[in-house]
């Protein structure tokens, strides 16, 4: 699974998105067009067909005929030990994820550059000299937090799992690189999917954690909070809901997990405890 998804995401990178307004007569009656692809796996062209209204909200570029392509990144980690596991040619389950994270990393960095010249380029920026210093100073606090994150994910990519924490969950696990990656992409603009092998329990724990998380980054919720709103979207939203569609799935979530991540398991059923 983590070597198809890596491979889709390889394909996604030559996916390029442009808009066009929609037509106000559906070619089919009543089946409005809504997308239309052309090209080849190797060069594919999507456009999107949008509402005048939405169309004219859009950058003169787009408007233009112009398009855009996305920058498609991986971070994986497994919450159990994967010692004994190996990818292919004795390279170990851990050592594959490493590299992945590695590469995805320098992609992020890479983005981060280009975002930071973009804003700081002189022509981007006001002409009177007090607006100009206001202006960057406010650019450069936010991406300087970057800075801090981009080591933070750095330093859980280098630290591998000892044999003292094959069935605990101490920090050298590395496990804290879903939630950190998570936050640095969310800051570039970035938004992600949660995957698992089964898409249920571990995928729908990490989503319970970062509805809480999205509540305090950008609607105020005081980080003190932060555990009671987890324990009442556990019990009522999305990890209940999925686990409720998808019976008898056995959850796979090891028992060493973090106890941060264990706040998002669902409760147990009425009458048990």
């Amino acid at each position: 699974m983590l070597e198809d998804t890596l491979v889709a995401l390889f394909d996604l990178e030559k996916v390029s998105f442009y808009f066009k307004p929609s037509e106000e007569e559906p070619l089919v009656a009543n089946v409005p067009l809504t997308y239309q692809a052309e090209g080849s796996r190797q060069a594919l062209k999507v456009y999107f067909y949008i509402d005048s209204y939405h169309f004219e909200q859009l950058p003169q570029r787009l408007k233009n005929g112009g398009g855009f392509k996305i920058h498609p990144v991986l971070f994986a980690q497994a919450l159990e030990s994967m010692e004994g596991y190996y990818y292919r040619d004795n390279v170990s389950v851990e050592e594959f994820q490493a590299q992945i994270n590695a590469a995805s990393l320098e992609k992020v960095k890479q983005y981060n550059q280009k975002l930071r010249a973009f804003y700081l380029d002189k022509s981007n920026l006001p002409p009177n000299s007090t607006s100009k210093a206001a202006y960057v100073d406010k650019l450069m606090r936010p991406l300087n937090a970057l800075d801090e994150l981009y080591r933070l994910v750095a330093s859980f990519i280098r630290s591998k799992r000892t044999a003292a924490c094959a069935n605990t969950a101490c920090s050298a696990s590395g496990v804290g690189l879903l939630s950190v990656s998570s936050e640095l992409c969310n800051r570039l603009g970035a938004c992600h999917i949660i995957m698992c092998n089964s898409g249920v329990h571990r995928c729908t724990l990490s989503v319970t954690l970062e509805q809480a998380i999205i509540l305090a980054r950008s609607h105020g919720l005081p980080p003190r909070y932060i555990m009671q709103a987890t324990d009442v979207m556990r019990k009522q939203g999305a990890r209940v809901q999925n686990t409720a569609k998808n019976l008898g799935i056995r959850d796979r979530t090891p028992q060493s997990a973090p106890r941060l991540y264990k706040l998002c398991e669902p409760p147990p059923p009425v009458g048990e405890e």
